[in-house]
Order: structure tokens, then sequence, then C-alpha cells
């Protein structure tokens, strides 16, 4: 597993050529609809049920999920077509919501990256306008949940339409939101962070508390996240 890691640390884009180049691609990706072999309708269903129960209640708004007020913020650096960030959204994220999160302990931020390839630029700026309807973390839990080979064109029209659809979001909304300046604002934000803290893999994440220096911390297993947390938190 560290050498698929390392073969996958690459080096952040340059915002300004991710601008062209998102903006050519998300054109042709979310504007033209294509066939796809997306998620069974019972599939699905499934999916969307687990994600409600995990999610429902929580105060969410932008790329926030959690209190306000939480006295510690995990920060998550991801890039959706990433497996790594696939197999932490289903072994640790469920665990820290409902440990850490839904008790308002902590807050999480969700920091979209692209460094696979075009696909990853589509679905983050997917991702980006979910949370224009705060609706963010629904979307990004069910699309790791249907994640597929990376850069094998699954994420088209109607993979996201599905998807946007079961996180609970206005579609057409978020077709046109995608390609909007506030989307190309936070992404360009989200890899300024990342550049600032040094952070060249996903998933990584940071954990702040208030008069502190964050915490940088790339492992994504659970028990790692809790030590970290905990300590923040002065448990």
């Amino acid at each position: 597993m560290e050498e698929l890691r390392e073969r996958r640390r690459r080096r952040l884009w340059l915002v300004g050529a991710c601008t062209v180049v998102a903006a050519i691609v998300v054109a042709i990706a979310i504007g033209v609809s294509q066939s796809d072999s997306g998620p069974t309708a019972e599939s699905l269903a499934k999916d969307t049920a687990s994600t409600n129960a995990l999610l429902d209640g929580i105060p969410q708004r932008g790329t926030s999920l959690g209190n306000p007020a939480a006295p510690v913020t995990l920060t998550e650096f991801a890039d959706l077509q990433c497996p790594f960030c696939r197999q932490y959204s289903r072994d640790s994220f469920p665990a820290l919501v409902r440990d850490y999160v839904r008790t308002g302990k902590v807050r999480m931020e969700f920091r979209a990256l692209h460094f696979i390839g075009a696909d990853s630029i589509v679905a983050a700026r997917a991702a980006g306008a979910a949370g224009l309807q705060n609706r963010l973390w629904q979307f990004v839990d069910l699309f790791y949940k249907n994640q597929k080979d990376e850069n094998s064109g699954y994420v088209r029209a109607s993979f996201l339409r599905q998807i946007g659809a079961a996180a609970g979001v206005d579609v057409a909304r978020l077709e046109r939101d995608a390609t909007s300046q506030a989307v190309q604002q936070q992404l360009a934000a989200a890899n300024g962070e990342a550049d600032r803290a040094g952070i060249r893999s996903t998933p990584s994440f940071l954990v702040t508390k208030a008069g502190q220096q964050p915490v940088r911390l790339k492992s994504p297993s659970l028990g790692d996240l809790r030590a970290k947390l905990d300590a923040a938190l002065g448990t």
C-alpha cells in the first residue's frame, strides 16, 4: 500500500492551469450526457439510506460538517478518485462522525484536490457545487461508496446526476454551479491551503485547535485519527 501511496504523490497543479483545464473538462463532462454504467437503483437506495442515517441532523454549511463552535477542527484533503480516500470514508469516517462530530466535539472540513486526473477535477467541482446547497458531505460519501477505477471515464454527467439526486441536491443547479466562479475559487483556495501545509498525497488531514499550530496527519487509520483528536481535545 505504501508503494501505491508513494506513486500517488504528485505535485499539485498550478492554480491557473487547473482553472483552464477544469473549465474545459467540466463543460464537456457535465454539460454533455453520455452513457454510463452507474450504480443500480437498488444499490444506490441502500447507500443513500446508510449515508442519511450517518449524517442527518448534523449541522452542515458549505464544506463544513458539525458544530461551528466545536473546539477542534479536522480538515480532510481528498481526491474523490483516490481509493485510499474511499478506504478512509468506509473504515474511519463513520466512527469519527458518530463519536466526535455528532457529539459536538469536532467540526470537519473538506478540501477537494485533484492529483489523479481530469475526472478528479470534474468530481471536485461537482462536490463543491453540492456544498453550495449544503449537501457536500452526502455527495462525497455517496461518491466514495460508488467510486470506480481511476481515470476510467466514469465521472460523467449521468453518474454525477445519480449521485447528486441521491444526495438530495437540485441536480440542474449542481450542473450550473459546477462551472461557477464560487466553486472555482473554492478549489483554488483548497489548493493553496494544501500547498502551504506541504500536502502532496491524499487523504491527508490537519487537526486544529484554536491557539495551537495545526497537526498534520497522513494516516487515515481510525486509531491514529482518534489519538490526534483526543490529544487536541485533552481527553
